[in-house]
């Protein structure tokens, strides 16, 4: 088992690989539209954003859709981040220009020495 000590000089550790700027925009709660009880629900992002530091692994793989005549591409990439740092599912991020959504978001390791964010890029 592991002292608080410990698991902080681990995340320490982790922490020093945090090179790549994020800005993190909250989604906001879905708002009802009287007017349009069937459709779609608009999703709206703060408009000021969390920056924080970041490690950006970018995975290998791309997928490639054809819909309305245009092709889509969407790519996987995992962002670390500090303990503690409040991104969620459906959140945008902003990295070098290019935005990112978070599809999943958790420290449930054995040691967290940092919170794991599942990204999705869609072109």
């Amino acid at each position: 088992m592991l002292s608080v000590k410990q698991l902080q000089a681990i995340q320490k550790v982790g922490q020093k690989t945090f090179f790549v700027a994020v800005d993190v925009y909250k989604r906001q709660p879905f708002a009802f539209d009287d007017s349009n009880p069937y459709g779609d629900d608009t999703v709206t992002y703060a408009t000021t954003p969390t920056s924080v530091k970041g490690w950006l692994v970018p995975m290998s793989s791309v997928d490639f859709t054809l819909d309305i005549g245009q092709i889509i591409s969407s790519g996987n990439a995992i962002l670390r981040v500090s303990v503690g740092t409040d991104v969620e599912p459906g959140d945008k991020l902003t990295i070098a220009g290019d935005d990112y959504y978070c599809s999943e978001s958790t420290t449930e390791q054995t040691w967290p020495e940092w919170t794991t964010v599942r990204l999705r890029r869609i072109q």
